[in-house]
């Protein structure tokens, strides 16, 4: 949905600015892959697979990249998004990494309070990549915080 809408939004404004709608399709194609239902109509079972986790960090790692190499022109201050989807992928890997790494080599074999921490903040962070691709506005205050750190003025 995001997609579309900065695709509508590109089109009422021809001449204007194409990044966030290549960052939208990047990341809607990357989750398109990776979809389970998809994947079960084609007979591969992601979620029967151990590795699923690792698959989804590596993937999310790939298209971070993808995005990166997209956005590399674009500073944060007129690409706010840009610095919401870094963190909300980088996030992301790291919460699968941490699943993977549970459920690999954890001892404890029921759910404990880390699956719940992934389930809301994987859903969360994803949420805040769709607001910050709909309105690339900083409504966090992450790019103020991201330029105090760096010691830039706002």
């Amino acid at each position: 949905m995001t997609f579309l809408y900065c695709l509508v939004q590109k089109s009422s404004k021809p001449g204007g600015e194409r990044t966030r709608m290549w960052v939208a399709l990047t990341i809607f194609l990357s989750y398109l892959l990776l979809d389970p239902l998809l994947n079960l109509n084609f007979g591969f079972d992601i979620l029967n697979y151990a590795d699923a986790y690792l698959i989804w960090a590596i993937c999310d790692v790939f298209t971070l990249i993808i995005i990166l190499f997209i956005a590399k022109n674009k500073k944060i201050t007129k690409l706010p998004a840009k610095l919401y989807i870094v963190v909300g992928f980088s996030v992301n890997i790291a919460l699968f990494i941490g699943m993977f790494a549970d459920t690999h080599y954890g001892e404890y074999i029921g759910p404990w309070w880390f699956w719940n921490v992934y389930a809301v903040v994987v859903n969360v962070s994803d949420v805040m990549m769709i607001i910050a691709l709909l309105c690339n506005k900083d409504f966090l205050g992450l790019v103020r915080g991201y330029n105090r750190l760096r010691g830039l003025k706002n």
